[in-house]
C-alpha cells in the first residue's frame, strides 16, 4: 500500500532506534502508519485477512492519511484528531470509531517505537476525545441484518424449490443448516459425510473462529437431496462459481434471496420482508429466522440454538468438551426445523 507518494518509507532507522532514543528525524504520521499497516497484514490470518487488510488500508487512505500524512508524531494533536473525526462522527459513527482506533493504536506503535514518549495519545477518548465527541454508544445504535419472520419461512421454500438455480440450492442449504453463508459457498465435498449425515465445518472456516472447534453440523434430508442432486465439478467445490471461479461469488445468496422475493411478488405474493426496516431479507437474517423458531417454535435452549449457530465462546467449549457438540439434540432440532419449513409442501401432498 502507498499511503504516502511523496515520500520514501525506510523503517530501518525506527526500528534501529530501540531501545535507545531516537537519533533521526521524527517520522510523520504516514511512516508510522506504513509500518502499523505492514504489522497487521502480516497478523491478520483465516479467509477474510484480505479483507481485513483492504478494510484497513480504506481506513488510513479514506480518513486519516489526507490531513494527517505530513504531520510528525511529536507534533499531532488532539485538534488533529478531531479534524478527521468531527465530519463523519455522527453519520458514520461505527466506522469513525475504527478509525479513531486506528489513530490510537498508530501513535501507541510511535511510542513503543521509542518516539513522542512524553507525549499524551491525541487518539484517546478518556480524559480527551470524550470532552469533544458523544459517546459512541449514545448515536449509534447496531443494525441487524435484514430477517423474514420465521412463519414465512414454509412460503419462502414453496417458491424457492419451484426455480432451477444453484444459487437458489446453496442458499436452502444455508437455511437448513443454519450456517453462515460464507461456509455454504466455501463448502468441499470432503467435508461432507452422506452416510453419517454429517457436515464438518473446520474451524479455519468459521469466522473469528471463536473456540478452535470444527463444527458438526447435522444434515436433513432435504440437504442430502440437494447434494445428491449437484454435478460434481473438477474441483472439491460443492458450489463452484460462473466463469471457472472456484466458488460461488459473495452475493450469490443474497442475490438467491432476491430472486425468490421477486417470484413470489411476480405470483401476486406480498415477497420477503424485513417486518421491522421493510427491506427484502438477507442471507445472514436467515439465521435470525432459525433461531426465532427454535426459541418460540421449538422450545430449543439458549444454549442449544448458540451451538446450533456456531456461536459457543472458548470458554464455554472448556467446560465440556466431550458433548460440546450434541449432535444428536440438534439434529432433532435440524429435523424438526426442516419439517416445519417444508409444512406447505407436505400438506399439499396430503
Amino acid at each position: 500500500m502507498k499511503i504516502n507518494r511523496n515520500q520514501d518509507i525506510d523503517v530501518k532507522p525506527i526500528l534501529n532506534s530501540i531501545p535507545g532514543p531516537i537519533l533521526v528525524e521524527t517520522p510523520v504520521f504516514a511512516t508510522v502508519a506504513q509500518q502499523y499497516y505492514e504489522m497487521k497484514c502480516s497478523a491478520f490470518a483465516g479467509r477474510h485477512a484480505e479483507k481485513q487488510a483492504l478494510r484497513l488500508q480504506m481506513i488510513l487512505e479514506k480518513y486519516c492519511l489526507p490531513s494527517l500524512a505530513d504531520i510528525p508524531m511529536t507534533k499531532l494533536k488532539t485538534g488533529d484528531v478531531l479534524q478527521v473525526l468531527k465530519p463523519i462522527w455522527e453519520e458514520k459513527t461505527a466506522v469513525a470509531e475504527r478509525v479513531r482506533v486506528t489513530i490510537s493504536r498508530i501513535f501507541e506503535m510511535a511510542q513503543a517505537l521509542g518516539i513522542c514518549q512524553e507525549v499524551s495519545n491525541p487518539a484517546g477518548w478518556s480524559n480527551n476525545l470524550e470532552f469533544f465527541l458523544p459517546q459512541p454508544s449514545a448515536i449509534f445504535q447496531p443494525t441487524y441484518p435484514p430477517a423474514i419472520n420465521y412463519r414465512d419461512l414454509p412460503r419462502f421454500f414453496r417458491v424457492s424449490r419451484s426455480l432451477d438455480s444453484t444459487q437458489v440450492r446453496a442458499l436452502e442449504v444455508m437455511v437448513l443448516t443454519a450456517a453462515r453463508a460464507d461456509e455454504v459457498r466455501t463448502a468441499l465435498w470432503r467435508d461432507f459425510d452422506i452416510r453419517k449425515r454429517l457436515w464438518t465445518i473446520p474451524a479455519s472456516k468459521i469466522r473469528y473462529q471463536r473456540n478452535g472447534w470444527d463444527h458438526m453440523v447435522p444434515i436433513p434430508e432435504r440437504v442430502i437431496e440437494i447434494l445428491e442432486s449437484l454435478p460434481r465439478s473438477e474441483t472439491d467445490a460443492v458450489f463452484p462459481g460462473l466463469r471457472g471461479r472456484e466458488f460461488l461469488g459473495e452475493h450469490a445468496l443474497n442475490n438467491a434471496i432476491k430472486r425468490v422475493h421477486e417470484v413470489d411478488l411476480e405470483n401476486g405474493g406480498p415477497g420477503f420482508l424485513d417486518p421491522e426496516t421493510g427491506r427484502v431479507a438477507t442471507a445472514s437474517g436467515m439465521r435470525r429466522a432459525f433461531k426465532a423458531f427454535a426459541l418460540e417454535e421449538a422450545g430449543a435452549s439458549e444454549h442449544l440454538v448458540k451451538l446450533a449457530l456456531s456461536q459457543l465462546d472458548k470458554a464455554t467449549v472448556k467446560q465440556s468438551p466431550i458433548l460440546v457438540q450434541a449432535v444428536s439434540k440438534r439434529r432433532v432440532l435440524m429435523e424438526q426445523f426442516a419439517k416445519y419449513v417444508f409444512s406447505l409442501d407436505n400438506s399439499s401432498r396430503e
